[in-house]
């Protein structure tokens, strides 16, 4: 199903937006992007992570690109519920080029997200970001999307790392 969404093109304020699966071909492409989420590494330990991350069923990366340059990425897992009869889709990554942000970029990127997480119906896509975003606009983002953090399911994020 990705393969018929591969060229999904838009014209953005007045930019040819087009939005595609990802290769490990972008990897050089998509690294600053990843450095201007807050995440530096180097390019081979990226490419590691790249193959071996989409290599999983279920998951993926698909970017922006405007003149053949890409300026946005996301990254998406898919896996199925236990306490729910739905697929969850998270979102492992989204952002764009600080130089190409508040184009609508980041909106067409969810929107492919959503396209591809609705041929496995029911679904729910869960977002994670983190609080340092929100003063950059990052969480009214997500809201204006419809994605929501508060009600009577709503979630706190804990981590431990081992």
């Amino acid at each position: 199903m990705i393969e018929s969404l591969v060229h999904n093109k838009a014209t953005i304020n007045d930019l040819r937006v087009i939005i595609r699966k990802a290769t490990v071909l972008d990897v050089p492409a998509i690294l600053p992007l990843i450095e201007q989420l807050g995440y530096p590494t180097s390019e081979d330990e990226f490419r590691l992570r790249f193959q071996k991350f989409t290599q999983n069923l279920g998951y993926g990366v698909a970017v922006a690109s405007i003149d053949s340059q890409v300026v946005g990425c996301v990254a998406w897992s898919k896996s199925e519920l236990l306490i729910l009869a739905k697929t969850r889709f998270n979102i492992e990554a989204l952002v764009v080029n600080e130089q190409h942000r508040g184009k609508g970029i980041g909106k067409k990127l969810m929107v492919f997200v959503e396209e591809v997480a609705s041929t496995f119906s029911p679904i729910v896509i869960d977002v994670t970001s983190g609080v340092r975003r929100a003063k950059e606009g990052t969480h009214e983002f997500y809201k204006r999307l419809g994605y929501k953090s508060d009600g009577p399911k709503a979630k706190i994020f804990f981590r431990k790392e081992l």
